[in-house]
């Protein structure tokens, strides 16, 4: 592959890629190389909402891709893994994709690859897939929650990560979880699940503090998928105050688990 493409280089923004891009190059059906051949550390996740634990997990991705002078990159999903996993009981998305893409942008990531999960995705085996990351990719680094899992049924593990990473001399980073006080003594661990469960009974205050920021609405995607499907978790049946985009007041009702009458912006926070 030559080594003189320019397509994959990098700008100021933050550079998107498709699973499919990468199973280009690593089929032979793209002449191009990933980032120019640059150097890569990689994370992969759902990171559905963005909260402190994804936070400091990307954050020591970031300090040592930087120490290390590679790219620092995520992998993420179209949607997140809960919701295409457990369907049936499941709360909701706490952010779309955009939002997601924003937010990486805003943390400093230098690239994001962006998978569907499909059939063929998931009964991909955890090495299988490490691998691709190494020879496709670059990777020197992988950053990873501690409870990490990744291929066939979740079965390539922290353990099996390591065993995999020295063997190919690629430096492992496991991040321990970041717990919170919940109004009592005992400490709660911060997930998507548990904000879900905060923002399904109304508590913005105790989500805000986990996100780091206001819980927000994507009411652009909203508007393209309504009425079929809000693509978002949506707070219980109420009326309230939030914000649109421009800082201006927006008054929101949601009645019967939807949005009564979509307002004219892209977005809302509630505040």
């Amino acid at each position: 592959r030559s080594r003189n493409t320019t397509l994959f280089c990098f700008g100021e923004n933050m550079k998107l890629f498709t699973w499919n891009d990468i199973l280009s190059i690593l089929n032979g059906d793209s002449n191009e190389e990933f980032l120019c051949g640059a150097k890569t550390g990689i994370s992969t996740g759902s990171f559905d909402g963005l909260h402190k634990g994804h936070k400091k997990l990307l954050s020591e991705l970031k300090d040592r891709c930087k120490a290390k002078g590679l790219f620092a990159g995520v992998v993420t999903f179209s949607r997140p893994l809960p919701g295409i996993k457990h369907s049936s009981d499941y709360k909701g998305d706490l952010s779309t994709l955009n939002q997601r893409l924003a937010l990486f942008e805003e943390l400093g990531i230098d690239f994001a690859i962006i998978v569907d999960f499909d059939d063929s995705f998931a009964s991909m085996m955890g090495a299988d897939f490490l691998n691709i990351l190494l020879n496709v990719c670059n990777m020197e680094l992988i950053a990873e929650g501690i409870d990490f899992r990744c291929g066939y049924k979740g079965a390539t593990d922290a353990q099996a990560i390591r065993y995999w990473a020295e063997k190919n001399k690629i430096e492992a980073i496991f991040v321990d979880p970041v717990y919170f006080h919940a109004g009592t003594e005992d400490e709660e661990r911060i997930s998507s699940s548990y904000i879900r469960t905060m923002l399904s009974k109304g508590f913005f205050m105790t989500a805000q503090e986990l996100l780091e920021r206001p819980y927000e609405l994507d009411i652009a995607a909203i508007r393209r998928l309504a009425p079929e499907k809000t693509p978002q978790l949506l707070p219980p049946d109420g009326l309230y105050r939030t914000e649109n985009e421009k800082g201006e007041l927006v008054r929101l009702e949601i009645k019967n688990g939807k949005i009564e009458n979509l307002p004219a912006c892209d977005s809302v926070k509630f505040l």
